[in-house]
């Protein structure tokens, strides 16, 4: 289920609400019902149990678990909204103008974990994904070459502007996408500093050390 369990924006992103309908009756449970919290009486009654059809918005690591065990305990009856009928129409007409920095700043990793539960649209969920990241890597890549390679002030700004729109991992490819075109423009330029692998979000590279310190200690044997 979980990519990386130290990740940031790994439990960020399962920590995101969907909305389940519960396909058992589950005893002792009745106070996650949102309706029965406004209501003290309510709450004493329904605490005993939450019963079949209901519906509840739960965060993603839950879902999963209710959803995937031998004993189906909810169903999903509707995707979130960045993943509906409606917004893949949207994403599939043009997703490059699609704001994912607001709506779904997580969205391709919440769409994968999404995809490892079972729902009916599940293949047109995934085909969303594949499609909506294959129309904005030219725009990543596009404003990664002319952020650094371009001098256009105003170029510039509207550069800024689309990547402004970027959701998590668009930026980090970005970055990544500059360091590339970095190292590029010293290579043409005949540079002679050595080209290193890129350091995105504080991520070193200690291979060399490790290489280094080995190498030492068989010379001391």
């Amino acid at each position: 289920m979980y990519e990386d369990y130290f990740s940031i924006d790994d439990i960020l992103s399962t920590q995101e609400r969907i909305r389940c309908q519960l396909l058992v009756d589950i005893p002792k449970l009745g106070f996650l019902e949102s309706s029965s919290l406004h209501d003290e009486k309510k709450e004493e009654e329904n605490s005993s149990s939450l019963t079949m059809n209901t519906k509840l918005e739960l965060p993603y690591w839950m879902i999963y678990s209710i959803c995937n065990c031998k004993t189906r305990f909810a169903s999903l009856p509707e995707l979130p909204l960045i993943y509906s009928r409606i917004q893949r129409q949207i994403f599939a007409a043009d997703a490059s103008v699609v704001d994912l920095a607001k709506q779904a700043p997580h969205f391709y990793r919440q769409g994968r974990h999404l995809l490892e539960l079972n729902f009916d649209e599940k293949r047109q969920v995934a085909i969303t994904l594949l499609q909506t990241y294959q129309q904005r890597f030219r725009s990543i890549m596009d404003s990664a070459f002319h952020l650094v390679l371009s001098n256009d002030h105003h170029h510039h700004e509207s550069m800024k502007h689309q990547t402004a729109k970027f959701e998590r991992q668009e930026k980090i490819l970005l970055l990544f996408g500059q360091a590339a075109f970095r190292d590029y423009d010293r290579l043409i330029n005949n540079e002679t500093r050595q080209m290193l692998p890129p350091k995105i979000q504080g991520m070193t590279n200690d291979l060399t050390n490790v290489l280094a310190a080995a190498s030492n200690r068989k010379r001391k044997r």
